[in-house]
């Protein structure tokens, strides 16, 4: 049975996005994609190679209960101490606190870099937080741990009249660097090169002008399709055989 070319139900409107048709730009494309990829993935891989080692040294501290100088906490401030984390993080990287420490050790880093390195976390269901700091020298970062949880201490003694914060862990020298995460950023940089690429692909097309589809055609002169003309091919028996 012959279609009928000329009818309406043959032509769809294609205005909408058509999902094959980007997959096929993007095969066609793939050639270019490639390239624009490339040196995100180049860049990606160089950045996760280069990355320099990094250690982590950590010191426990404690608020305790016990009915010691000035004043004490009572049952309820367990609950409370786990909710003061943000307030105790600011203080520990107060610039009181943090200049202190970059006079004492000579540090080359800013305020604002040193703040960075340092982390104050809650160990859940206990009065007991963490501090650690980051650094390149495992023995700096052991040391600075140390000196600023001293400051700390002192810190919070001034600002909130808690006398009972002590060490219970000071900081050691960090044996094994922090994980460097290569594969996750190589993967990272791939996923971003494609996407970039993709991208690149697609602003390409839509500045592309060559006529594609019946339904460009129509865009252009503002007119209805009445019809499109066959192909026609003559088979080995002489009958027309008509190929849209």
């Amino acid at each position: 049975m012959k279609k009928n070319y000329h009818d309406d139900e043959y032509f769809e409107e294609d205005d909408d996005i058509d999902l094959v048709d980007l997959v096929f730009t993007l095969l066609r494309r793939w050639k270019l994609i490639v390239l624009t990829a490339v040196p995100v993935i180049i860049l990606g891989v160089f950045f996760a190679m280069t990355r320099p080692n990094l250690y982590e040294a950590e010191t426990t501290l404690i608020i305790s209960n016990n009915a010691t100088a000035g004043i004490t906490l009572d049952s309820g401030d367990l609950s409370v101490n786990q909710k003061l984390v943000v307030t105790y993080s600011e203080i520990a990287k107060s610039r009181d606190v943090m200049s202190r420490v970059i006079k004492k050790y000579d540090l080359k880093e800013n305020l604002e870099e040193i703040a960075e390195k340092i982390s104050v976390t809650p160990v859940t269901n206990t009065e007991l937080i963490r501090l650690t700091y980051v650094d390149k020298d495992p023995k700096l970062a052991e040391a600075v741990t140390n000196e600023l949880a001293t400051e700390f201490i002192k810190k919070v003694g001034q600002v909130m009249r808690i006398r009972n914060i002590s060490v219970v862990e000071k900081a050691t020298e960090p044996v094994e660097p922090l994980p460097k995460k290569r594969v996750l950023i190589i993967l990272a940089s791939i996923v971003l090169g494609t996407m970039v690429g993709a991208g690149f692909v697609f602003a390409i097309e839509l500045l592309y002008s060559k006529v594609r589809k019946p339904s460009d055609m129509e865009k252009i002169l503002g007119v209805k399709m009445l019809g499109m003309i066959p192909e026609v091919v003559l088979d080995e028996e002489g009958e027309d055989s008509h190929e849209s």
